[in-house]
């Protein structure tokens, strides 16, 4: 008797969630930017986003600036890992074009990382969406979105980045490209 105690002790631990392994519950909130820093931002034709992270990470993730390609896959740019603990943090992300290149750079904790990719044509046209809701991470989330065209007549048809699950939501049109800060977990 004292044995089908226990198991049945056992059974509804197990079935009530408390000996599954422990969840990702790390969430996600958009913040404005500083009076100084929307100046700045304009005054060298840049994007800045914030975001506050909280929350707890069981399992390693990356942060990675991602250019989408045409044939639904994805480059990493570059990438920064984020180690399992508990998170009360700020992420801020700084995006920019100009005639040769597009920068990046994000600062999270005490990590920075920054790249330019060098760019055939000047855009002239672009748009920038960055996540405006708060969320609890996922397996893909972007955070920001930037999209460039060469073409003065196209059109830049933008997504919401809450229908973004990987590159094969992208579409990505013969004069654009489109880059994005993704957060997803580190593949094992």
């Amino acid at each position: 008797m004292k044995k089908f105690g226990i198991a049945c002790l056992f059974a509804t631990l197990l079935l009530s969630g408390c000996l599954s392994p422990e969840n990702d519950r790390l969430t996600v909130t958009p913040l404005g930017i500083k009076a100084g820093e929307e100046a700045f931002a304009e005054i060298n034709d840049q994007d800045i986003a914030a975001f506050h992270l909280e929350g707890k990470l069981s399992k390693a993730y990356f942060l990675k600036w991602v250019e989408f390609l045409p044939n639904h896959k994805e480059r990493t740019l570059f990438s920064m890992e984020i180690s399992p603990d508990d998170y009360d943090t700020t992420l801020r992300i700084t995006q920019s074009s100009t005639a040769k290149y597009i920068r990046f750079g994000a600062s999270f904790e005490d990590g920075i990382m920054s790249a330019k990719e060098a760019l055939k044509q000047k855009p002239v046209a672009l748009s920038m969406q960055a996540q405006g809701d708060t969320f609890t991470i996922s397996d893909y989330d972007v955070l920001t979105l930037r999209r460039l065209s060469t073409n003065i007549d196209s059109e830049i048809k933008t997504s919401s980045s809450i229908d973004i699950h990987g590159p094969q939501d992208i579409d990505v049109k013969k004069d654009e490209r489109v880059f994005a800060l993704v957060l997803s977990p580190l593949e094992s």
